[in-house]
C-alpha cells in the first residue's frame, strides 16, 4: 500500500473509533490520505504518533516477508487490510509454513506466547530464515506499529551506537560512537533524546524494564495501567526508581527509525517476562515512533562483535537481528535477539554493500599449530623463526577474546607473513626441520581407523586416509593418505589445504616435467604453494614459490611448475613434494615419477 499525504498534512492520522479508522484505511488504499493509526481510548499514543511526524517523511513500500503467519482473534478488517501487504503469502498454522523464505508472526503482545511461538523462533534460527514479528501491548498499540512499517525516514538522519560496556576505539560507520568512557561523562539523556536517528543502539546490561547507560536508564514504565497484583520492577511499590528520576530515558521517547535495545531480556515473549506488560521496554519503544525495535528475547552475552555486526552486517544476514544472533553463534547458540518490524527505513545503501575487510582467522587451529611448532620440540633453539612465532603465540592468547576484533586483524597480517617465511624456506631448503612433521609427530600420535578416499593414486591404486591424533597436546593431529604402492603421498598438519597434483609419471634426463598443483583453501586468504626436491635429485623447479588467492572458502585454486631435469641426472625412480602453507598450516604430497635416459645417453649405450 502507498499513499501520498495530503499537501500539508501529517503523514500519521489517529482515529479513536473504528469506523472512521476504516474508512480512512479505505482512502490510504485508494492511494491518498494520511496513514491512519486505529488508536481506541488510548491517548498515550498520541504522543508517539506526534514524535514520528520528525522521524519520518514520507511513505514507502517496505519489502515484505515471504510467509506471514496470524496469531490469535481475527484482527478487525481494516487492519488486516494493512497487515495483508507485509508479506507475499499468509497461512493460519505455524506447522504450515514452507521450508524456505523469510517469516513474519502477527499477533498482539499476549497472543504471541512465548511457549507457542519459541519453536518457530528456534527453527528460523537453526535455517538460516529471516524472522520478523508485528506486535504490540494490545490491537491498538498493533495498529500503529502496522502504520509505521509504511514510512520513510528523513534524509540526515544520524546513526548511533551507545554503549556502557563498549570500551574499545570507535569505528567508522557511525555518525555518533559513544562507548563506555563517554557514557561515564556525557549527558546520555540528551544524546538519546536530542536528535533524530535513522538507526541507533543503547548496549548496557538490565533486564525486562530498563536498560542501564551508566547514571542513565532507558526506561520501559508505560503510562498505561498494570493488571492487578501483577509483578513489577521497584517502582511499581511505590519505591522510586533504581535511577534519579532526572535521569530515566521514556524508550518511547527516543525518535528512532530503528532502535536496538542490547540487554538482556528486553524483549521477553509473553509468558517469559517477569514483569507486567506496563513495565517492558519492549512494548514502550513500540508505542514510541520506532518502525523497527530489536530486543533479546532472553539473557545475551552480547558485545563489541555485535555492536560492529549491527552497524555492518545487517544485508548479508537477511534482518538486523538475524546480523547480531549470527555473530553470537559462538558464544550465545541460540535465537538472542528478535525483530519486531520489517527491515527499518533507516538501513542505508552502505549495508548492502559492507564486506568483510578480513576472513575469519581460525584462531582454534593457529594456536594448535602454534604450539605443535613452538612447543613439541619438533624445532630446535636456534631455528630462524621461532622469535616470530613465539611472539605470535604470546600474542594470539593474549587478543584471543572474542572482542578484539582489531587485534585479530594484526595476527592474521602477521601470520600471512609467517607462511610467506615458511614457504619461502622450504623452498631453499629441503631439509628445514618443519618438513619433518609427519614422521616426529606420527610417532607421538596414535592412528584412528582409515576411511577409503574416493579418488584413486596417481598410480591408479585405492587410497585409505586416516587421522593420527597427538598422544599429548602439544602434538599437533595430522592426517595421512597412504597408497600400497607408493606409501605414504600425502601429510597435512589438521585442518590444512588439501592438496592435488597432476604431472607426467615419465620424463628423460635434461627434459621438464610440468607439474599443476592445486590446493582446496580452508578460508579464504592467500595460499603458499611451491615443489620441494630431494637432495639427490639433480633438477631445479621453477619458479621457487606461486602465491594464490582463493576468494572463498572450500576454493580449489592452482600454480603449475616446471620441474627441469640435469642432462647428467641418473635415471631411476624418484619424487618430488609439492606442498602449501596457509594459515600455519603445511600440507606435502609425495609425486613419484621414473627418470628415463637422456637421447644422448641412448646413443652411447647403441654405439658400444
Amino acid at each position: 500500500m502507498t499513499a501520498p499525504t495530503a499537501a500539508g498534512g501529517p503523514l500519521f492520522a489517529p482515529y479513536s473509533e473504528l469506523d472512521d479508522y476504516a474508512r480512512a484505511v479505505a482512502d490510504a488504499e485508494a492511494g491518498y490520505g494520511s496513514l491512519p493509526v486505529w488508536t481506541g481510548g488510548r491517548t498515550d499514543l498520541l504522543d508517539g504518533i506526534a514524535l514520528a511526524e520528525q522521524v519520518y517523511g514520507g511513505h514507502r513500500t517496505p519489502d515484505p516477508a515471504d510467509t506471514g503467519v496470524l496469531f490469535g482473534d481475527p484482527l478487525p478488517e481494516p487492519l488486516r487490510a494493512l497487515v495483508a501487504p507485509l508479506a507475499r503469502r499468509w497461512v493460519t498454522d505455524p506447522a504450515r509454513l514452507p521450508e524456505e523464505g523469510s517469516v513474519l508472526l502477527v499477533g498482539t503482545y499476549g497472543q504471541l506466547r512465548g511457549d507457542e511461538v519459541q519453536p518457530v523462533v528456534d527453527a528460523a534460527y537453526a535455517a538460516g530464515r529471516p524472522l520478523f514479528l508485528l506486535t504490540g501491548r494490545d490491537v491498538h498499540s498493533l495498529s500503529w506499529v502496522v502504520a509505521k512499517q509504511y514510512g520513510r525516514v528523513v534524509p540526515g538522519a544520524a546513526v548511533g551506537v551507545v554503549s556502557e560496556l563498549d570500551a574499545a576505539e570507535p569505528v567508522p560507520g557511525a555518525d555518533v560512537w559513544c562507548g563506555a568512557e563517554d557514557v561515564r561523562r556525557l549527558d546520555i539523556k540528551e544524546v538519546a533524546l536530542g536528535r533524530v536517528w535513522r538507526r541507533v543502539l543503547f548496549h548496557g546490561n538490565g533486564k525486562d524494564d530498563q536498560l542501564n547507560l551508566g547514571q542513565f536508564t532507558l526506561c520501559g514504565a508505560s503510562p498505561v495501567a498494570a493488571l492487578p497484583g501483577a509483578p513489577g520492577p521497584k517502582c511499581a511499590y511505590g519505591l522510586g526508581c533504581t535511577k534519579p528520576m532526572d535521569k530515566l530515558i521514556p524508550a518511547r521517547s527516543v525518535r528512532a527509525a530503528e532502535l536496538v535495545l542490547a540487554n538482556c531480556f528486553s524483549g521477553a515473549l509473553a509468558g517469559h517476562a517477569m514483569y507486567d506488560p506496563k513495565y517492558l521496554i519492549l512494548l514502550n519503544a513500540l508505542d514510541g515512533p520506532a518502525q523497527t525495535v530489536v530486543a533479546t528475547l532472553t539473557a545475551c552475552d552480547g558485545q563489541r562483535p555485535e555492536n560492529l555486526a549491527w552497524l555492518t552486517g545487517t544485508a548479508r544476514a537477511g534482518s538486523a537481528a538475524g546480523a547480531v544472533n549470527d555473530s553470537l553463534r559462538d558464544i550465545n547458540p541460540y535465537p538472542s535477539f528478535a525483530q519486531v518490524g520489517l527491515e527499518s527505513s533507516g538501513l542505508g545503501e552502505e549495508a548492502a554493500t559492507a564486506t568483510d575487510t578480513v576472513p575469519e582467522l581460525p584462531v582454534h587451529a593457529l594456536g594448535a599449530r602454534l604450539s605443535g611448532l613452538l612447543d613439541s620440540g619438533l624445532l630446535g633453539a636456534d631455528y630462524p623463526l621461532r622469535p616470530r612465532l613465539r611472539a605470535l603465540a604470546d600474542t594470539l592468547l593474549h587478543e584471543v577474546v572474542r572482542t578484539a576484533t582489531p587485534a585479530l586483524e594484526e595476527i592474521a597480517k602477521e601470520t600471512k607473513s609467517l607462511d610467506l617465511a615458511l614457504a619461502h624456506r622450504f623452498a631453499k631448503h629441503h631439509d628445514d626441520p618443519v618438513l619433518r612433521f609427519p614422521t616426529y609427530f606420527g610417532e607421538r600420535s596414535v592412528a584412528e581407523e582409515p576411511v577409503a578416499v574416493e579418488a584413486p593414486c596417481a598410480c591408479g591404486r585405492p587410497l585409505m586416509s586416516y587421522r593420527r591424533r597427538g598422544r599429548v597436546p602439544v602434538v599437533t593431529d595430522t592426517v595421512q593418505v597412504v597408497c600400497p604402492r607408493c606409501g605414504d603421498i600425502a601429510n597435512t598438519l589438521s585442518e590444512s589445504a588439501e592438496l592435488s597434483v597432476k604431472a607426467p609419471a615419465h620424463v628423460a634426463a635434461g627434459g621438464t616435467l610440468h607439474v599443476v598443483v592445486e590446493a582446496v583453501a580452508r578460508r579464504a586468504g592467500t595460499v603458499n604453494l611451491g615443489i620441494v626436491l630431494p637432495v639427490y635429485l639433480d633438477a631445479k623447479v621453477g619458479p621457487v614459490l606461486r602465491r594464490v588467492e582463493a576468494t572463498r572458502p572450500g576454493e580449489r585454486v592452482h600454480a603449475e611448475f616446471t620441474v627441469t631435469m640435469s642432462p647428467g641426472a641418473t635415471p631411476q625412480a624418484y619424487y618430488f613434494c609439492p606442498y602449501a602453507v596457509q594459515d600455519l598450516g603445511v600440507s606435502v604430497s609425495r609425486v613419484h615419477f621414473t627418470l628415463e635416459p637422456g637421447l644422448t645417453d641412448e646413443r652411447e649405450r647403441t654405439a658400444a
